[in-house]
């Protein structure tokens, strides 16, 4: 736990952004069990920021990118572990107000309390001054994961619309063909079809986008590439 001044300092240096209202960080950075004014509402609120400022940045620098690859790669960034990590490359556990061991290093809470605790400081960068420095701390602090990142994932559907293309064709076309209305276990069916090759095939998966890539990738299999 650290005194006003000192976190201003460290808010300035670890994340590049001098709060104008400082008990908005204070807030971000007190655990639920120091204090019934805790993080508890803006770590909702900054799951919701780091998602937005994160699908920002991957939409506008991979603008061929099919919304399967998005949603790999910004799962891969803001997913606990990276959270965690990043947390731990600021310091940001000294500065986290809290009561018990549970913070320790090797304890089992660890992980998720400065994960949390770095989603409510993105609710608070917002609320203090908006998308910009919310997006600005976002690229500062992921920086290298977002070099390593930079290669996009590409599913089948990425890929058949990139072969499709290539060739000059159109793009494929899916619709939904059924589904299974089961809580425990969802189910669609969804069928591509490339009119211009006369090709046709069915996926299923547990969601509408994971039945068209199984589709899809039938459909690499029938003209010969590896999905």
């Amino acid at each position: 736990m650290t005194g006003g001044r000192q976190l201003s300092r460290w808010a300035g240096r670890a994340l590049g952004h001098d709060f104008a209202r400082p008990e908005l960080l204070k807030q971000a950075l007190t655990h639920p069990s120091a204090d019934e004014h805790n993080n508890r509402r803006l770590e909702y609120l900054g799951d919701a920021v780091l998602e937005l400022v994160a699908s920002d940045y991957l939409y506008k620098r991979h603008e061929k990118a099919l919304e399967g690859g998005l949603t790999q790669l910004r799962q891969r960034l803001v997913q606990r572990a990276t959270l965690a990590s990043v947390a731990a490359e600021v310091n940001l556990a000294k500065h986290l107000r809290y009561k018990g061991a549970d913070l320790a290093p090797d304890g089992p809470a660890h992980e998720a309390m400065i994960a949390d605790a770095l989603e409510a400081v993105f609710a608070a960068v917002w609320l203090d001054g908006g998308i910009e420095p919310a997006t600005a701390v976002f690229e500062k602090l992921f920086a290298q994961r977002l070099k390593s990142v930079a290669d996009l994932p590409r599913d089948a559907k990425s890929l058949l619309q990139e072969y499709l293309q290539g060739r000059g064709f159109n793009p494929p076309v899916y619709r939904l063909a059924g589904s299974r209305d089961d809580p425990q276990a969802p189910s669609f069916r969804s069928v591509c079809k490339v009119p211009e090759l006369s090709l046709s095939a069915e996926g299923e998966g547990r969601t509408i986008q994971a039945s068209e890539v199984e589709a899809a990738a039938c459909v690499l299999a029938a003209v010969g590439e590896s999905p």
